[in-house]
């Protein structure tokens, strides 16, 4: 698989989480890059997704506005002593890691990889990441005076949740150095046949006032044994994300508060 740098994203509860772990187990298995991508765009369930064989080579961190070059790359830190040291960053820590042992591959999982300031956060490193510049083009970290590069074998897989309004200012170097795998809501992964037709309802109704954007995702109907569970479901979860989709239209509100008023 020649593409390096993924990001998976959709509305929310539309099982990003257990498509990273697809997405890793598929590429471990060594399947073809159109069978990953139709597979995770498919968005199917799947128990053949363990990988905690090789969780060692699987490393998660979450992007938000304070984090900066120093965390992901290196940066000046204060140790135990009080002294101040040249730390390594997560980014840094994994590329060495990878270029240690390149028969395996290696993966970095960058959740809510939109909130971060990207800029801030690779630095020169952003053209370093394109897949034809892996373990070809090298520059002189600024802190270590370090020659850097960025293995092939390394994995760099973002998620992003499409109704966040922070999506729409997503920073050009991420749409031109990612492929981007849209993640749609499933109705078929939900067993209770009232869940279902409630979530197909629902959908339909926001994706005509809003957009497919807004819908909501399976995950929150797919554990959904029983009338009790949907109840709690509807009340607790999807009436509070519907007041804020809706917020200042109270007719629409209500429109869509109908769809579901029977059950509760």
């Amino acid at each position: 698989m020649e593409i390096k740098n993924i990001i998976l994203y959709g509305v929310a509860g539309v099982g990003k989480t257990h498509n990273i772990n697809q997405l890793i187990k598929l590429i471990e298995d060594k399947k073809s890059e159109l069978e990953i991508f139709s597979t995770i765009q498919n968005n199917k369930y799947s128990q053949n997704m363990d990988i905690s064989n090789i969780k060692e080579r699987v490393k998660f961190i979450t992007f938000h506005q304070s984090f900066g070059y120093e965390d992901f790359i290196e940066g000046f830190r204060p140790n135990k002593e009080g002294k101040i040291t040249l730390i390594d960053g997560i980014f840094k820590k994994i590329s060495k890691e990878a270029k240690e042992n390149k028969e395996e591959n290696y993966y970095l999982v960058i959740d809510e990889i939109n909130r971060g300031n990207i800029s801030k956060i690779f630095g020169e490193l952003i053209t370093l990441i394109e897949e034809d510049k892996r373990d070809k083009l090298e520059v002189t970290l600024p802190y270590s005076k370090e020659l850097f590069s960025v293995p092939s074998n390394l994995y760099i897989i973002g998620t992003m949740n499409s109704s966040d309004k922070s999506i729409a200012l997503i920073d050009i170097a991420l749409r031109r150095r990612f492929t981007f795998l849209k993640m749609k809501p499933n109705a078929n992964l939900i067993n209770h046949s009232e869940a279902k037709k409630i979530f197909e309802e629902l959908n339909k109704y926001i994706s005509d006032n809003l957009s497919e954007d807004y819908q909501i995702g399976h995950s929150y109907f797919i554990n959904i044994k029983n009338d009790d569970d949907l109840k709690f479901i509807l009340k607790y979860k999807i009436e509070p994300l519907l007041e804020e989709y809706f917020y200042g239209d109270e007719e629409k509100l209500e429109e869509a508060k109908e769809i579901y008023k029977g059950v509760l």
